[in-house]
């Protein structure tokens, strides 16, 4: 009765440890995927806005130009000084960040080169403005081509960004709504393990009970026969030999 008793006390508290592993295990997992993605999301991010800082700095540098080319004031040529500095930092990260996109780097070198012959393209007017050579419109719409190439460029690597933003999206979403599920799942089947473990072992005490009440009794009687025994053998030492023993005696 002990070694069964010791027995389900093992295999209740072994299941539970499995459980409690098992549960463990896939709520540590899920919660990984759930950060690994929401830091590709983020990553995903990072990399458009990027992409929309090197357009965005490449227009400040032609407002520069455009202004200097209307007015010959050298002050407006501010938001054109270190821009190019810039944009090449900011090319950098972005190719930094997409080391793990061969479509994406594949880019980054014509990207580069369509940016060297903007600059190349505004240098030239600024150079032409100071030595007071007029900029034709021919000249305008040359300078409008490259920056065309370079918008059409950075719009279908970003497309390609927001194409990765949705799939990722989709799968932070789907671990962030499987994770609490899987938790509350895991707590759930914890408490009926535990429950059903309570009951039995609430059973199995009160069979022990049972158990051990009957041997009570049954040692009870046996120590009242061994004394009626007792007691006749005394009596029968002392010489009465008329002493009987009684069924209602071992009742």
């Amino acid at each position: 009765m002990v070694n069964t008793f010791r027995r389900n006390i093992r295999l209740g508290l072994g299941i539970s440890l499995a459980v409690l592993i098992i549960s463990s295990a896939a709520s540590y997992i899920s919660i990984r995927k759930l950060l690994e993605s929401d830091y590709w999301v983020d990553h995903t991010f990072q990399v458009i806005q990027e992409l929309d800082n090197i357009i965005s700095r490449l227009k400040d540098a032609e407002t520069g130009q455009r202004g200097f080319l209307l007015t010959a004031d050298p002050v407006f040529l501010e938001p054109y000084n270190g821009s190019k500095e810039d944009i090449g930092d900011l090319i950098d990260h972005a190719q930094l960040l997409t080391t793990d996109n061969q479509v994406q780097q594949k880019d980054f070198p014509y990207l580069r080169e369509l940016i060297e012959n903007k600059y190349v393209f505004i240098n030239t007017t600024i150079a032409d403005r100071k030595r007071g050579i007029p900029v034709t419109e021919r000249k305008l719409l040359e300078g409008k081509a490259i920056m065309d190439h370079i918008r059409s460029l950075i719009r279908v690597m970003e497309q390609r960004e927001r194409q990765l933003l949705v799939s990722r999206t989709s799968k932070m979403d789907t671990f962030a709504t499987f994770t609490p599920v899987l938790i509350l799942l895991a707590s759930f089947i914890a408490v009926i393990i535990t429950f059903a473990f309570y009951r039995r072992m609430k059973n199995n005490m009160a069979e022990n009970e049972r158990l051990q009440e009957i041997l009570e009794q049954k040692e009870e009687m046996t120590e009242k026969n061994i004394k009626v025994i007792s007691d006749l053998a005394e009596q029968i030492s002392k010489g009465n030999y008329d002493v009987r023993i009684r069924d209602s005696d071992f009742e």
